[in-house]
C-alpha cells in the first residue's frame, strides 16, 4: 500500500513537471495566434550595453504610466494596466490598478517606482531574442535608431500580441522593417 502511494505521488510529480511548462507554451502560442497586435515604441537604450548574450535589451516609453494617484508604487508590486492605442498608432498603458480589468486588453506589470507624475513599471517583454551571429550588426543599427532625439521620428518599435493578459513579443522593427530584413538591407551592396 505504501509503495502504491509513493508510485502515485511520483507519477503526479512527473505529470506536473511536463504539464506546467506545457501550459505556459500553450498560453504563449494562443497569444501569438489569437492575440491583439499592439505596437510599442522603444525608448533609447544605454548605448554601452544594449545586448546581453543573445537578446536585445529593450526599453519602452510605455513603461512610464501617468499615475492619477492612489495606486501604490512599491517596488515589485504587481499591477494591472489597460492598453490603449494612441492617435499615432502606438500602444500606451493607462489606468494602473491593483485588480484585473473586467474587459479590454491589459498587462500584468511590476511597479519599479515613480516620479512626481508617472508610475514606472517593468513590462513582461523587455528582451528580443536574436541569433548571435546577427547581434553585432543589430546592436549597431538599434543604437543608431535609438539615438534620435525626436520620439515621433524614432524608427524602432516592437509588435506585441496580447490575449487575456498574456503578452508575447512578436517582432522588433528598425526603420519600419523587421530587424532581420533591416539587417539584410544594410548588408546588401550599394549599387
Amino acid at each position: 500500500m505504501k509503495r502504491r502511494a509513493v508510485l502515485l505521488l511520483f507519477a503526479l510529480v512527473c505529470v506536473g513537471q511536463w504539464w506546467l511548462p506545457g501550459a505556459a507554451v500553450v498560453q504563449h502560442q494562443r497569444a501569438l495566434r489569437d492575440g491583439t497586435v499592439y505596437r510599442f515604441r522603444t525608448a533609447p537604450v544605454d548605448p554601452v550595453d544594449p545586448f546581453r548574450g543573445r537578446y536585445v535589451a529593450l526599453d519602452f516609453d510605455a513603461a512610464r504610466i501617468p499615475n492619477p494617484g492612489g495606486v501604490p508604487d512599491d517596488n515589485g508590486r504587481w499591477l494591472y494596466v489597460r492598453i490603449e492605442v494612441a492617435a499615432d498608432g502606438f500602444a500606451r498603458l493607462v489606468s494602473p490598478s491593483l485588480s484585473r480589468p473586467e474587459d479590454g486588453d491589459y498587462l500584468r506589470v511590476q511597479a519599479r517606482g515613480s516620479t512626481d507624475e508617472d508610475l514606472i513599471v517593468e513590462l513582461p517583454f523587455e528582451r528580443y531574442y536574436l541569433d548571435e551571429r546577427l547581434a553585432p550588426e543589430a546592436e549597431r543599427v538599434y543604437r543608431q535608431s535609438s539615438r534620435q532625439t525626436d520620439a515621433d521620428a524614432r524608427p524602432a518599435y516592437v509588435t506585441v500580441r496580447v490575449l487575456g493578459g498574456t503578452a508575447v513579443l512578436d517582432e522588433l522593427y528598425l526603420d519600419g522593417l523587421p530587424v532581420r530584413e533591416r539587417l539584410r538591407a544594410s548588408a546588401a551592396p550599394a549599387g
